[in-house]
């Protein structure tokens, strides 16, 4: 399943969200694509990212853009934009943990060997590829390089390892502001917290078993709205097409794989202590969502992730990521 433009499945709830009908929900749509931001240009923020021997956590401003607990090596990347909150000090934090070696089995520490690598780039758009390819023909240069960094070797076999990479964006580079986790309050770990997040999940896992279209179109509007904003440059035609592919596309039909319970899950904390998620403590799942489903003609899994926040002014959790 992938509603959105980037590399993750990202939801927004709320309880009185589920409660509109269609035609409210239209309304709302239609006042975000009043609302939404478009500039004639910005930048493309880009990381490119590989590792050895380790598993590890790569975040931005504090929330994560790729958790990786396989098996295996392996060399990716993903758009960045939508962690750039607004112009000035961004910062990349690189965490990790021992390898992988078998489905439900680490190695105890990390090692002089274990390491991730990133190289972070910008692209100025908007810009088809054949302009690209043609001032790139010219000599003329259209992808920047940022930073690249590579963890230092360790020098000792330790359990866990972090980083800190800061790098700045100018106003000219990123031409948008988002509110994202910047003005949500910050999270109280404690009992009522807890049910309110596992609640969070068990309410989405029964709007997808209840192929409740309305409320699934609710659970991922505001994170697209967002999302889309932080593409400056085609913000409009983004969040327009979105939700046009929401609308004409049936939802998933999945079957969930585990259950969500306190023995199988725990909460996990962001951006500043202002983010919460839930990661699985089963060994087949470890460092996942906890919420985890096939679908009926697919069977490669799916685990949906996603981050929630307390907007300031509200006491109900929604996504934020």
């Amino acid at each position: 399943m992938r509603y959105i433009f980037l590399f993750c499945i990202v939801v927004y709830f709320s309880i009185q969200s589920c409660a509109q009908n269609k035609e409210d929900k239209k309304i709302d749509i239609e006042q975000m694509e009043k609302d939404i931001v478009q500039k004639e240009f910005g930048y493309d923020f880009h990381i490119k990212y590989d590792h050895q021997n380790c598993s590890y956590e790569i975040l931005i401003n504090d929330v994560p853009l790729i958790t990786f607990h396989g098996l295996g090596e392996r060399a990716t990347g993903a758009t960045i934009n939508q962690y750039l909150l607004k112009p000035g000090k961004q910062e990349i934090t690189i965490r990790l943990y021992p390898k992988k070696i078998e489905d439900t089995k680490s190695k105890e520490n990390l090692d002089s060997t274990s390491f991730v690598k990133i190289q972070l780039t910008k692209s100025k758009r908007p810009m088809s590829m054949s302009e690209e390819y043609n001032l790139n023909s010219k000599g003329i240069q259209t992808k920047f390089d940022v930073l690249t960094y590579q963890t230092p070797k360790l020098e000792k076999e330790v359990p866990f390892a972090e980083f800190k990479i800061p790098f700045e964006a100018t106003k000219n580079e990123l031409t948008w502001e988002i509110k994202g986790w910047s003005e949500s309050q910050t999270l109280v770990n404690n009992e009522t917290l807890k049910k309110e997040v596992f609640d969070f999940y068990t309410n989405f896992q029964k709007t997808i078993e209840d192929q409740n279209k309305n409320a699934y179109i609710n659970l991922l509007t505001h994170s697209i709205f967002e999302e889309a904003s932080s593409f400056s440059w085609r913000s409009k035609s983004l969040f327009e097409g979105a939700m046009e592919d929401m609308y004409k596309q049936p939802m998933p039909k999945q079957k969930f794989l585990f259950p969500i319970n306190e023995d199988t899950a725990e909460l996990k904390f962001y951006g500043d202590g202002k983010v919460v998620t839930l990661v699985s403590k089963d060994p087949r799942s470890f460092g996942y969502s906890p919420l985890v489903a096939k679908a009926e003609k697919n069977n490669f899994p799916i685990a949906y992730t996603f981050y929630l926040h307390k907007p300031k002014g509200s006491n109900k959790l929604e996504i934020i990521r």
